[in-house]
């Protein structure tokens, strides 16, 4: 993954591996903290009106997700998964 952040002061670029951010202890901790009592708690349980245990994010639900984020890389084919204009004319890029 890269991120790249572009401005009229500075330019920043971070590398970091994929498998390094989506492996399976990665969504572990992904489930554990989506599915825990202070995320929860959060989400007004009125407007959704349903329960946080049938809404709740799975192991392998997770691991399905990380793998399609893997493969969009080759169906994005060398663009930007992410690219965003600000009005003073910083440019954010996010590449998987």
């Amino acid at each position: 993954m890269r991120i790249k952040i572009r401005s009229k002061d500075r330019n920043f670029s971070l590398w970091l591996p994929n498998r390094l951010l989506m492996n399976p202890l990665s969504a572990a901790i992904c489930v554990k903290a989506l599915n825990s009592k202070k995320y929860t708690d959060l989400q007004d349980k009125e407007l959704l009106s349903i329960r946080p245990d049938k809404n709740a994010v799975t192991y392998p639900a997770m691991l399905k997700f990380f793998k399609a984020i893997r493969k969009s890389r080759q169906l994005l084919n060398g663009q930007p998964l992410v690219s965003v204009n600000g009005a003073d004319g910083e440019i954010v890029e996010i590449w998987i």
